[in-house]
């Protein structure tokens, strides 16, 4: 099932780069920011779980008294488990810490090394002529990432959620907005784009997947990531569009600021 969105990762290269045929990415380009997203992706794998264990033994209490609470872990391992139970005695508590939690191990995370792969990426002279050079290099990114988390969440999963993470081409859309911002900053040398190319990404990747992980929780929660969900798709269904307007009118051609 990991290979089910495939098509639609294809789909989505050949649609930003049909944006270069005239001025294409220097030698190697292409590669350097492809290849960025494969680090960006097996360095988010091993630090995810990390940092959601570290916020959970946060939430415990675990580090006012670690040696006590290594010591309760060690008599009885079961306490850990009745403890993480018993941690989110309301629904609007759960979704509160949901959302801490994706901050740190999924918007901050996969989007902050998304951004210093692409910016490593396109260091070289020529890789960022005009403002949608920008969008094009976030989005390579942004897609590689995508489809490489595609196949290892799709492995021993079901058709249909396969089916709905390719949809959504989340990344896709992320990649999308911060090339857009980073690209506005470099065309107006105002920081406050640079700073949105950022902040947007890491706060809907947040919200949104915090949501969604709380589905279980309540009628209203199940409803609200439910939400969440199809945000993503439709963000990914006018995205589309969106580009091929940019493309079709030259509205992205403007030369950026060195």
């Amino acid at each position: 099932m990991g290979f089910i969105g495939l098509p639609i990762s294809l789909f989505l290269y050949w649609l930003m780069l049909r944006s270069k045929k005239e001025s294409p990415f220097p030698k190697w380009g292409l590669f350097r920011l492809m290849i960025g997203a494969v680090f960006c992706i097996a360095i988010s794998t091993v630090l995810s779980m990390p940092i959601s264990l570290i916020i959970t033994l946060f939430r415990t209490g675990a580090f006012v008294d670690f040696s006590g609470w290594l010591q309760a872990i060690r008599e009885n391992p079961a306490v850990f488990k009745e403890m993480t139970q018993n941690l989110d005695a309301t629904p609007l508590q759960a979704t509160f810490w949901s959302i801490i939690n994706m901050f740190f191990s999924a918007g901050l995370l996969e989007e902050g090394l998304k951004y210093l792969a692409c910016r490593f990426a396109i260091r070289k002279e020529g890789m960022v002529r005009t403002w949608m050079d920008s969008v094009v290099a976030f989005a390579i990114v942004g897609i590689t990432f995508e489809l490489l988390e595609n196949i290892i969440f799709g492995m021993g999963g079901d058709f249909l959620s396969a089916l709905l993470r390719a949809l959504a081409a989340a990344h896709f859309v992320f990649g999308v907005i911060m090339g857009y911002f980073y690209g506005k900053y470099r065309v107006t040398g105002k920081k406050g784009y640079h700073l949105l190319a950022f902040v947007v990404p890491v706060v809907y990747h947040s919200l949104a997947n915090g949501l969604i992980a709380t589905m279980e929780q309540s009628k209203i929660n199940q409803v609200i990531g439910i939400t969440s969900s199809i945000s993503y798709i439709v963000a990914a269904v006018v995205t589309v569009p969106v580009v091929f307007y940019w493309q079709k009118k030259k509205t992205l051609n403007v030369p950026v600021k060195e």
